[in-house]
């Protein structure tokens, strides 16, 4: 039985809109969500033909040939696609020698199991709005996305209005904008 799973998530308008559009007949939403099914939310250690590497919360290992291939997509599209996801600061993606590991930044919390877990690579939209130019000193691009530097996951986020409730709400907030799934 799958367990019920809740997603706090955060776009910016351009963000949005990207994703919204569609080119060549791929959905970009649905590469998005592929990607958000595949992260994992708690800490777990990926092995595979002698690699191994321990996923954050937030990251999931998962070649492009094998996302191309759950898609039905060309891999040579899905790599666009995900270069294009990362210079928006969606999610960002390394490779390895037998994967490659990609860093969701729009999720800012899951809610499971009346637990709220927080991604430590979700940067706050409050945080994004104070950040210029390409990526700084502090480690922080122009969108306001980290360079693949988790925090502690301790503070609070901009998701306490959808991930703090006694019930869950699947919640998308736009800007400073909060719209719950009852449409309001």
């Amino acid at each position: 039985m799958k367990k019920d799973v809740y997603y706090c998530i955060v776009f910016s308008d351009s963000q949005l809109d990207f994703l919204a559009g569609s080119k060549y007949g791929i959905d970009r939403m649905k590469v998005l969500k592929c990607l958000i099914d595949a992260v994992v939310i708690k800490e777990t250690k990926y092995e595979k033909k002698g690699f191994a590497v321990t996923l954050h919360i937030g990251q999931a290992a998962l070649s492009e040939v094998e996302l191309a291939t759950r898609l039905g997509y060309d891999k040579k599209t899905v790599s666009r696609l995900l270069d294009k996801m990362a210079e928006l600061g969606i999610v960002t993606s390394e490779q390895t020698n037998r994967t490659s590991i990609h860093t969701v930044h729009c999720v800012s919390a899951w809610y499971t199991d009346n637990q709220k877990i927080l991604n430590p690579y979700y940067v706050s939209v409050k945080e994004r709005h104070h950040c210029v130019g390409e990526i700084g000193d502090n480690g922080i691009d122009k969108d306001g996305i980290s360079a693949n530097t988790p925090n502690d996951g301790i503070g609070k986020s901009d998701t306490s209005a959808c991930c703090n409730s006694e019930q869950p709400s699947l919640s998308l907030i736009l800007g400073n904008n909060v719209h719950d799934g009852n449409g309001a």
